[in-house]
C-alpha cells in the first residue's frame, strides 16, 4: 500500500483541512500507532491509526458540504476556550464532524463553506486556484472614482505586498447618512486581505459583508442559516480545480 503525508490522511478523514492539520502536527498534538509525530514529512499507509489530542481519528463514512450565512461577532472556529459564539453552534444538529473552510473575521458576516472533506477545503483555500470572493462593504463618506480605480490597479498591503481586486464598483451612496456600498472581488485571502485594502485606499469600513464564493451567493439563506451544496455544485468547484492545475 502506498504511504501518503500524514496531513493528507488527517484531511481525508474528514478531521480538518491540510493546513491545520499540519499546525496540530506541529504542537505535538498528532500521534501515530501510540507515538509523537512532530515531522510535516512523515509517511504512513492511509489505514494507519490516528489520535489527535487524545482522541481517534476514524475515516468519514460520509461527505458532506454547506454554505452558511454567518453572522457578524461569530468565531470561524469549531470551538473558543473564552465561550465566544463559533460557527459550531449553528450545526448542533449535525452530527458528523465539520469544519470552516478558510476564515471569515469576528466582526465580517457572509457566505462561508462548511464540510467534513479536508482535501476539498485544502484545495478551496490554496491560493495557487485563484477561487474568488466577493464582498459587500459599508463605508463612512462618499467613495470616489478614483479610490475605485486604486483598488483595481492595486494597493500595497502588508508592508510590501500588491495586490488587486478583480472587480470593484460602487453600489450606493447615501447622501442623508453619508455613507457609500462598495462591491469587490478578490482572488486571494490573506489575514485581514480586505480592510487592509480598504485602508490602503483610504475608504473608512464600517461593515463587511462577503457575498459571494465563485458561482454560490447567499440568495434565500438567512442570517445564520445554511443549505446543504447540490452535487452539480461540488463538481464545478474540483473541475475549476483541475482545469487550475492543468495551466
Amino acid at each position: 500500500m502506498n504511504q501518503e503525508r500524514l496531513q493528507k490522511i488527517i484531511a481525508s478523514r474528514g478531521y480538518c483541512s491540510r493546513r491545520k492539520a499540519e499546525d496540530l502536527i506541529l504542537k505535538n498534538l498528532v500521534k501515530v500507532n501510540g507515538k509523537i509525530i512532530n515531522e510535516l514529512g512523515a509517511k504512513f499507509e492511509p489505514n494507519v491509526e490516528i489520535y489527535i489530542d487524545n482522541k481517534p481519528v476514524e475515516p468519514v463514512s460520509q461527505k458532506v458540504y454547506y454554505l452558511f450565512n454567518k453572522p457578524r461577532l461569530v468565531l470561524t472556529t469549531m470551538a473558543d476556550k473564552d465561550g465566544r459564539k463559533t460557527v459550531a453552534d449553528y450545526f448542533k444538529n449535525i452530527k458528523l464532524r465539520l469544519f470552516p473552510v478558510g476564515r471569515l473575521d469576528y466582526d465580517v458576516s457572509g457566505a462561508i463553506i462548511m464540510t467534513n472533506d479536508g482535501e476539498f477545503a485544502n484545495f478551496v483555500m490554496h491560493p495557487r486556484y485563484e477561487f474568488q470572493k466577493t464582498y459587500q462593504a459599508l463605508c463612512n463618506g462618499k467613495v470616489h472614482k478614483s479610490q475605485i480605480e486604486m483598488l483595481i490597479k492595486g494597493v500595497i498591503i502588508d508592508e510590501n505586498y500588491k495586490t488587486r481586486a478583480l472587480d470593484a464598483k460602487l453600489l450606493n451612496y447615501d447622501k442623508e447618512y453619508d455613507e457609500s456600498v462598495i462591491e469587490l472581488t478578490i482572488a486571494e485571502g490573506r489575514k485581514h486581505h480586505v480592510k487592509k485594502m480598504l485602508i490602503a485606499a483610504d475608504i473608512y469600513l464600517k461593515k463587511l459583508k462577503r457575498t459571494r464564493i465563485e458561482f454560490l451567493t447567499l440568495d434565500d439563506i438567512e442570517i445564520g442559516k445554511y443549505r446543504e451544496l447540490k452535487v452539480h455544485e461540488i463538481k464545478k468547484f474540483y473541475g475549476i480545480y483541475k482545469s487550475t492545475s492543468l495551466r
